[in-house]
C-alpha cells in the first residue's frame, strides 16, 4: 500500500486541475467533489452546490460562526459560505496554486473581506486555541495522513461546543485495500492511502473529545455523480493515451482515469458509502 505524503497530496491537486476543469464544471462551481443528488438537482453543478447546502443544514451554520475550511481546494465551499450565509471562513489547502486561485475567486465575488486563504497543513494549522467555531471538512478528510493528528487539531482549535462537519468517504466495512484492485485504484489515485471505515470514526473522535451527534448516509444520493465520473475517466483514459504519445504526462495526471473507473467497480460492490456527518465538540 502507497503511503502519501502532504507532497504527494499537493502534487495530486496541482496535476489534475486540468481534468476537473475539463470535466467537472469547475470554472463554475468551484467545487472538486461529489454531489449530492435529490429533487432539487438537474446536473452536476448543482449537486456539487446542493452538497455545500445541505452540510450548512447539517451544521446550523450561522452568520456570527467563524469556519476553518480545512482543505478547501480552490475555495468554492469558503465562497459559497461568505456568499450566502455571511460568516467568516478561512479557507487553508496544501496547495500553493490553489491558494491563489481562491483569493482570486473571493476579490472576484468581491468577498475578500470576510474570507481568507493559506497554505496550511490543517494537522498543524498554528491558529490560537478556541479560533473557530465550526471546521468544514469537505472531501478532505479522507486525504487526512494522521486521523489522531486531525481530531487533536480540530479539538485545539475549535471553541467548547464547536463542530467539524464532514462530508467524504468511508469503507463499508474492513478489508485491506491492497487486496481490493478497485478499491486502490480509487483511493491511490486520489493520493489517498486507505479509507477508515465509519465505524471507526466515532471511536478516533471520542479520544479527542468529540462526539459524533449525526451520520446521514448519502450514499444513494451520489449515484448519478458516480456514473459521471466513471463516464469522464474513459475519455480521460483516451485523452491520457493521446497526450503520451505527443508529451509525458506527470505522475498523477497519467493514473488519473484510473480513478473514476476504480471508484465506479468499488461502488458497484458495495466497498464505499459517502456519509455527511457532525462531531461536536465536548471539551
Amino acid at each position: 500500500m502507497n503511503n502519501f505524503t502532504s507532497t504527494d497530496i499537493e502534487n495530486y491537486y496541482d496535476q489534475t486541475e486540468v481534468h476537473y476543469r475539463m470535466f467537472w464544471k469547475l470554472d463554475k462551481v468551484a467545487g472538486l467533489h461529489y454531489g449530492v443528488w435529490d429533487e432539487s438537482t438537474n446536473s452536476i453543478s448543482d449537486a456539487i452546490l446542493n452538497t455545500n447546502k445541505l452540510l450548512i443544514n447539517l451544521g446550523e451554520i450561522k452568520k456570527e460562526h467563524k469556519v476553518l475550511d480545512a482543505g478547501c481546494g480552490i475555495g468554492g465551499s469558503s465562497i459559497y459560505l461568505a456568499k450566502n450565509i455571511g460568516c467568516n471562513v478561512h479557507g487553508i489547502t496544501l496547495s500553493k496554486k490553489q491558494s491563489e486561485t481562491a483569493k482570486a475567486l473571493a476579490q472576484k465575488n468581491k468577498l475578500d473581506q470576510i474570507t481568507k486563504f493559506s497554505q496550511t497543513n490543517y494537522l498543524k494549522t498554528g491558529f490560537d486555541d478556541n479560533a473557530f467555531d465550526i471546521v468544514w471538512a469537505l472531501e478532505s478528510f479522507s486525504s487526512c495522513t494522521d486521523d489522531d493528528l486531525f481530531f487533536k487539531e480540530m479539538n485545539r482549535i475549535l471553541k467548547p461546543g464547536g463542530k467539524v462537519l464532514i462530508s467524504d468517504i468511508f469503507k463499508t466495512h474492513s478489508y485491506d485495500i491492497s487486496k481490493n484492485k478497485p478499491m486502490k485504484a480509487m483511493l491511490n489515485g486520489w493520493a489517498i492511502s486507505d479509507a477508515l471505515t465509519i465505524e471507526e470514526l466515532p471511536e478516533i473522535a471520542a479520544k479527542y473529545n468529540f462526539e459524533i451527534s449525526t451520520i446521514n448516509d448519502c450514499t444513494k444520493k451520489i449515484k448519478k455523480s458516480v456514473n459521471l465520473l466513471y463516464y469522464a475517466s474513459i475519455l480521460g483514459f483516451l485523452g491520457t493515451k493521446i497526450y503520451n504519445f505527443f508529451k509525458k504526462a506527470s505522475y498523477f495526471s497519467r493514473i488519473h482515469y484510473t480513478t473514476g473507473l476504480g471508484q465506479k467497480k468499488a461502488y458497484d460492490n458495495g466497498d464505499w458509502g459517502y456519509y455527511m456527518i457532525v462531531c461536536e465538540s465536548k471539551k
